[in-house]
């Protein structure tokens, strides 16, 4: 095989747009594996920055490892500036992802409901640690809390002793791939039909 028939060949998603608005690993890692398969992925962050950037060096980790191969923009969701920029990026999107705190993305007029109102072409990843119903819903979700509540962190150490966090972020992590696996599936079936 020529070297220009095979252009592209390990980059499925060129031509994919994806608008990551997520923060810590799992919304971003999602939209980090549509990168590596070839997906144009830009990364709308706060002016601050995402809030990982601000937790010392395991944060700056986490925003080189889980956001590389992507473009980003500082943007002010609070500014009405702000939400028409964004909302003109998603008009030229097959991808949102979003995960932040529940509630958070609907404030700016960005949730799920909103941007497929206007834009029903779009496939909206909404990444949430406890699902949008029942007693939890409102929470946050970060990997340790996960990893507690699951049980996760009592099979970890001494089985007498206290329980102990998994030393990598295994459930953002693999969130992370389950989101991305449920976008291309998504991507799939919209092509098809």
């Amino acid at each position: 095989m020529t070297q220009s028939a095979n252009a592209g060949a390990g980059r499925p998603l060129t031509g994919v747009k994806v608008i990551d608005f997520g923060q810590y690993i799992a919304g971003p890692g999602a939209g980090m594996v549509l990168a590596e398969l070839g997906a144009d992925v830009i990364k709308v962050e706060p002016p601050a920055g995402d809030a990982a950037r601000g937790i010392g060096p395991m944060g700056q980790s986490m925003v080189r490892a889980y956001n590389r191969n992507k473009r980003s923009i500082a943007i002010d969701l609070a500014d009405p500036r702000g939400g028409a920029a964004v909302m003109r990026l998603i008009a030229g999107a097959d991808v949102v992802i979003q995960n932040l705190r529940p509630g958070v993305i609907e404030k700016f007029g960005l949730g799920p409901a909103q941007v497929r109102a206007l834009h029903p072409r779009v496939i909206y990843l909404s990444v949430t640690g406890f699902g949008r119903n029942g007693p939890s819903a409102n929470r946050p979700g970060f990997d340790i809390a996960a990893q507690a509540e699951s049980g996760m962190m009592s099979m970890i150490g001494d089985p007498d002793g206290t329980p102990h966090k998994v030393g990598s972020p295994s459930i953002d992590s693999t969130t992370a791939h389950l989101g991305a696996q449920a976008v291309l599936a998504a991507l799939l079936q919209r092509a098809r039909t």
